[in-house]
């Protein structure tokens, strides 16, 4: 093809990209046929003359469409959309820039473009871009957006003093190819200033997010994905692109500190982005409230009115008093962090695994009002964080598959002074090293579906309660518990100055050994518990045991509709009641209590040393007792009342004690059912003695 007909086609291009007429059209392509004469010129000619026709005939059918919807507009949408038409034709936008901050110290970190039409009639960006997608103009207004701020870029460099510009993009708009080098040189030249913005709220090919990742790769500019959680900033799309900057959605944080779940889903977005190198920015901060949930959840920048309105000039501070806030409540994080302490919000879903990550040991709960808190974790993943519960905390603690631990005879689980605590289990959860502290002042129920179970070591022990020198307060328990022990001394559920204790329904698994120790009750003073719907097996080897009761105090048990089996070894052991206390006031009543007793000297129900007093009512009762001075109920000193009715019991003993004397048949009543005696394999009764 010859010079001289490539000037021809280029001249005829010229002319014939702004015909919207056929005839026209016609025209063009007459004169040119004319003036070439190289065949394969006309060839081309001919191409571009198919090609047009096609265009021409497309823009008259928007043409006509544009009409139909003009005609059904208002009176006020036909003034819309003729002012959105005549400001995108004279390009008559300006834009305003709104910082986006750290936050870490509250400095500017960079600014988004904000697109302010230069009208009255049309004031929003919001009517540009309904106008300009009725119209199919999305490509003018991209192709605007980014020359119009990039030559403000380009012209006011001190002003932005080298920080980012965040620039809308709509990924199905393209910028048209007479315009795009002009665009994508400036993008070059600035692209450490620039962050291109992804906005559009629909999903795209594969091959066109490609497409446009490439482009901006080649050009060493960053992204941003804008309303994440909404629409086409979906998690696919996150995966799929990776970008540099993810902008959580106003909707999400919009009072996040009153809302559990935003908080969740905020704390999930900002790891992930942490995990995979992206900045997390949370979008439309409106409150102090918001600022503080925000920075506490970890996100790295922070954008909207509360930080800083958009304006037209290019401001380079916020205001100090807002900057201050942001350190503080920073601070709070980082002193968390250093310490190793969490403090969870009300309603918060607590991650151990990420705290973990983070080195976070201690989790504060109720520090910032009552509520519910879940702290969950994976079964199995052991972590070295344990939880504090802040003094008047009235609410509940989920544990879901928590796996907890602390130092040697610390808690796990450390209520605070004047609670109200429910604790609920979902999954598998273990508490090892500790366990679970309530002061004489607070009350705990523990309910749930799940499986809890505590594992404790050290010299002295609590797994539910109070220390040793301590009372416990009101336990109440909808669900049962496993607790395994090998310390030398301490109870499984109590404390030492004793308390109430409630165990309402639940199966119960206690496996203790040691020099002293009690399973249920208090060591050094009264026990009072009520059991009911229970299923509670005991394997208890100590020196000096008590199954349930006292070790020192009296013992007041009422059991109903509930199973006791206990296994029990020692020297000096008694299965219900005290073994140096005065008193021991129990009743089973429509129940099962099997106790094995191997032991120097035991009694399954009894003051060892004091009075006994024991009613079974319509109730299963199966003793063995083996040991030089062991007996199947009551004990060695002191006065024992014996009380059956319409109850199944049996006593086996091998001792080398009489039990006749140390209980009168005058206090033994025996009214329907069974009850059979065997001492040293020889059968023996009241009656006949």
């Amino acid at each position: 093809m010859s010079e001289n007909a490539v000037i021809l086609l280029h001249e005829f291009l010229s002319k014939v990209k702004d015909a919207d007429d056929i005839c026209i059209l016609q025209l063009l392509i007459n004169e040119y046929s004319g003036k070439i004469s190289d065949e394969t010129a006309l060839q081309v000619l001919n191409d571009i003359k198919n090609i047009s026709e096609e265009l021409i005939i497309l823009r008259s059918k928007r043409k006509d469409e544009n009409a139909k919807k003009f005609s059904s507009f208002t009176a006020k949408q036909q003034d819309e959309f003729a002012e959105a038409e005549r400001i995108l034709d004279n390009n008559l936008l300006n834009y305003h820039f709104q910082p986006i901050v750290s936050a870490v110290n509250g400095s500017i970190y960079s600014y988004e473009a904000l697109m302010r039409p230069d009208s009255t009639i049309c004031p929003s960006p919001y009517h540009i871009m309904k106008y300009a997608e009725l119209t199919g103009r999305l490509d003018d207004i991209e192709k605007a957006t980014f020359i119009n701020i990039l030559e403000i870029i380009d012209s006011n460099t001190s002003a932005f003093n080298g920080r980012r510009v965040f620039i809308n993009s709509i990924p199905t708009a393209k910028i048209p190819n007479e315009s795009w080098e002009k665009v994508r040189l400036l993008l070059a030249k600035h692209s450490g200033t620039v962050v291109v913005e992804m906005t559009e709220q629909s999903e795209l090919e594969d091959s066109e997010l490609e497409r446009i990742e490439c482009i901006y790769k080649d050009l060493d500019v960053k992204i941003a994905i804008d309303d994440y959680g909404t629409g086409y900033s979906n998690v696919q799309n996150l995966l799929r692109f990776m970008p540099h900057y993810v902008k959580i959605d106003r909707s999400l944080l919009s009072e996040i500190q009153n809302n559990q779940k935003k908080r969740h889903f905020v704390k999930e977005i900002v790891d992930f982005c942490h995990d995979n190198e992206i900045k997390a920015l949370a979008e439309g901060v409106e409150t102090g409230e918001e600022l503080r949930t925000v920075i506490l959840l970890g996100v790295d920048l922070i954008q909207g009115y509360y930080t800083g309105r958009p304006a037209a000039e290019i401001i380079d501070s916020i205001p100090s008093e807002i900057r201050k806030e942001i350190e503080r409540y920073r601070r709070e994080r980082e002193e968390g962090k250093e310490l190793r302490i969490y403090k969870a919000e009300k309603s918060e879903r607590v991650s151990l695994d990420r705290l973990a990550i983070e080195g976070y040991q201690r989790v504060v709960i109720g520090k910032n009002g009552d509520g519910e808190v879940t702290v969950a974790g994976t079964p199995g993943k052991k972590s070295d964080i344990h939880l504090d519960i802040s003094d008047g905390f009235k609410g509940s603690v989920i544990l879901e598959n928590a796996e907890l631990s602390n130092a040697n005879n610390r808690p796990c689980i450390d209520i605070g002074e004047n609670c109200e605590v429910t604790l609920e289990t979902n999954g598998i959860n273990n508490l090892r090293k500790g366990g679970i502290r309530v002061p004489e002042s607070s009350k705990l129920i523990v309910k749930g579906n799940g499986r809890l179970a505590i594992n404790i070591d050290g010299s002295a022990f609590y797994a539910i309660g109070n220390d040793m020198d301590s009372r416990h307060g009101e336990l109440v328990f909808e669900q049962g518990v496993d607790i395994k022990n090998n310390s030398a001394s301490g109870v499984c559920i109590g404390s030492g100055l004793g308390g109430k204790i409630n165990l309402i329904r639940g199966q119960f698994a206690l496996n203790m050994t040691g020099y002293l120790g009690v399973g249920i009750g208090a060591f050094n003073s009264d026990c009072t518990a009520r059991i009911f719907a229970c299923d509670i097996t005991m394997d208890i080897s100590s020196q000096f045991g008590v199954a349930i009761g006292s070790m020192e105090g009296n013992c007041d048990l009422s059991v109903q509709h509930s199973a006791i089996k206990a296994f029990m070894s020692g020297s000096d052991v008694v299965g219900i009641g005290t073994l140096s206390g005065s008193s021991c006031d129990v009743s089973v009543c429509e129940s099962s209590v099997i106790f094995d007793i191997s032991a120097d000297n035991s009694s399954a129900v009894a003051a060892l040393r004091g009075d006994t007093n024991f009613e079974v009512i319509r109730a299963s009762m199966h003793i063995t007792s083996k040991g030089d001075n062991s007996l199947g109920v009551g004990g060695t000193v002191g006065k024992t009342k014996l009380q059956m009715i319409n109850s199944d019991s049996s006593v086996n003993l091998v001792t080398r004690l009489n039990y006749i004397d140390y209980i009168n048949k005058e206090d033994v009543k025996i009214e329907g059912g069974r009850a059979r005696f065997n001492v040293n394999g020889e059968a023996k009764s009241f009656e006949n003695t």
